[in-house]
């Protein structure tokens, strides 16, 4: 007991472990470890406890975890321009990803392994049997240089990694699971992106004698010269990846030396006639690309897996290398669900109103505001981090988390992930409305604003120290949070209100009792939340109960009732604590 006290803090524990009784030490360690029922864990004999097998196995697994991110950590903060923030940032992160993760539903899952030819992907691309953009898949982060290198391990003959598809019902596209970076660099190479096809075939409308489809595959730099003159566009490499147009092969690089030096500086159409080795075969460059070859994608197709085995097949790889992170594997797992896919978009992390979540598009002026203050936040949008931040908010408005009469403390991944498991499973429930949903958005679009507006009313410490302007996330949510649940009952006042209040905020939020918590637990962080989102709404003189009230009216549920539970077990219980 007394070992696993002193290294509780690596544990990423909820609840502080007493010491001074054992049973409550390994009931709050179960509690810790995610057992519901605690008896499961705790065996008692003789009138001692002690923990049970399966409670041991997965401590030890937690254990394992633990090393594994102590080492990240260490090696992160010794890094160059490595610092203890970054590498704290970094090691709840991971914490994150692996509490994100579900338990196995098990069952059969039908799957075949078998190879490709990069033609049968780009045949499937064109006639739009291969949907590279599933709504739960990342946004194209690959920058050309990455891409560059994969086309010349190709022209090197060395094999890539599997791409896993989802094999459709009836006539729908092929989805790809893993492996979108890679297809999505092939595609932009030979010019036979959807996306840039598509972009094409519009502009030969516009210029009819252009001819723009036809030297997009035969005469890529004419392409470009004619693309300047009649569009009045310069196809820069910054303008060609958005555009998903083809890249020159990287000038000087190593691995395309001797044989392959002719390869160096030159785009597809350039090079698509000369003949090279691969794998044993003296081939064409296009014969690599456009026809059958021995050089073959391996390929792992599954087929008749419901969400979840697709959500099993993600964490396996996960692990086998952290390809995804929790937002990605969270998008993966409830993109059926209205309220996920409309995150996605409102957060900014998915541009496609129309094609991801459509449902949006009439009230969108007023919801596409959330990107823009998430942009001013200077919250980073790598790998939808967007899309958490507004996920944590959302839930935190969402969730009430009172059980048997105490609020259960969930982690942010768990919270997020008991909201949406809650409107998947449950076809009654409030959040299934698509309208409850844009009512939801406007809210917290109008509440942001409204945030955002007003810098004056917050500490500066809420904000990065050596800018300024970047916010620390935890003093975001707890902030925004406030504002939000104020603005339930304010409406279009909130601005105005918030600016009334700005310099007594100012002088709240520069108190001692609002410093950030220097323990990260689960526990102290909804503390924190707690304190400050309840402190915001009594400082813009609104009542909480007619807050708790018009949320259930609009969404059903209301977080009001947790967050007084949690500020009333706290040490500053319902005083505001001026200073």
């Amino acid at each position: 007991m007394a070992c696993l006290a002193e290294v509780q803090g690596w544990l990423r524990l909820p609840d502080e472990l007493p010491l001074e009784d054992a049973n409550g030490f390994l009931e709050a360690l179960a509690r810790g470890l995610d057992f519901d029922n605690t008896e499961v864990a705790v065996e008692s004999a003789d009138g001692r406890f002690r923990f049970s097998e399966v409670a041991l196995d997965r401590l030890s697994g937690r254990l394992q975890r633990a090393l594994q991110f102590q080492e990240a950590f260490i090696a992160d903060l010794e890094a160059d321009g490595g610092s203890q923030a970054s590498a704290t940032g970094r090691w709840r992160e991971a914490w994150d990803d692996d509490e994100a993760e579900i338990e196995e539903v098990g069952g059969p899952v039908s799957a075949r392994a078998q190879t490709w030819n990069i033609n049968d992907f780009s045949s499937r691309a064109s006639r739009g049997k291969l949907n590279l953009s599933p709504s739960y898949q990342r946004g194209d982060v690959w920058p050309t240089s990455d891409s560059q290198m994969l086309i010349e391990s190709i022209m090197r003959g060395i094999p890539l990694p599997s791409v896993i598809i989802l094999k459709p019902e009836g006539n729908a596209p092929y989805e790809v699971v893993d492996g979108k970076q890679r297809l999505t660099s092939i595609l932009r190479f030979i010019g036979k992106h959807p996306r840039a096809i598509e972009l094409v075939k519009d502009a030969d409308v516009k210029h009819k004698d252009a001819g723009f489809e036809r030297l997009l595959e035969t005469d890529y730099p004419t392409f470009r010269r004619k693309w300047k003159n009649l569009m009045g566009e310069q196809l820069t490499a910054a303008v060609e990846r958005a555009n998903y147009f083809p890249f020159r092969l990287r000038t000087g690089s190593a691995p395309l030396q001797g044989e392959l030096a002719f390869l160096q500086g030159k785009y597809y159409t350039q090079i698509k006639q000369h003949r090279l080795q691969i794998a044993d075969d003296e081939v064409e460059v296009r014969d690599v690309f456009e026809n059958v070859t021995d050089y073959k994608i391996p390929l792992i197709e599954y087929s008749k897996a419901t969400p979840r085995q697709i959500h099993e097949v993600f964490n396996l790889y996960n692990r086998q290398g952290k390809h995804l992170n929790a937002e990605e594997i969270r998008n993966a797992l409830y993109h059926d669900v209205d309220l996920m896919r409309a995150l996605i978009v409102a957060a900014g992390d998915n541009r496609d109103v129309s094609g991801v979540a459509g449902f949006l598009e009439p009230e969108w002026p007023e919801i596409q505001g959330i990107s823009q203050s998430l942009e001013d936040y200077q919250i980073g949008d790598a790998r939808y981090r967007h899309t958490k931040v507004l996920s944590w908010l959302v839930s935190m408005l969402l969730v009430d988390s009172i059980e048997a009469g105490k609020a259960n403390r969930r982690s942010t991944s768990r919270h997020i992930d008991w909201l949406l498991q809650r409107i998947q499973g449950n076809p009654k429930d409030p959040m299934r409305r698509q309208s409850s949903i844009v009512d939801v958005l406007r809210l917290v679009s109008s509440a942001m604003g409204a945030h955002s507006a007003v810098v004056e009313a917050w500490a500066p410490r809420f904000r990065d120290t050596k800018t300024g302007v970047k916010w620390q996330e935890l003093q975001l949510i707890a902030s925004v949070l406030g504002v939000a649940l104020a603005t339930t009952v304010l409406g279009d006042e909130i601005e105005d209100r918030v600016t009334l209040h700005a310099r007594s905020l100012s002088l709240l939020t520069n108190s001692d009792t609002w410093q950030r918590p220097e323990k990260t637990q689960t526990a102290s962080q909804w503390d924190y939340i707690a304190r400050i989102a309840l402190w915001i709404v009594e400082e813009l003189e609104v009542d909480a109960s007619e807050v708790s009230a018009e949320l259930t009216r609009r969404f059903g549920h209301t977080p009001v009732p947790t967050l007084q539970s949690v500020l009333a077990e706290s040490r500053y219980g319902g005083s505001r604590g001026n200073s």
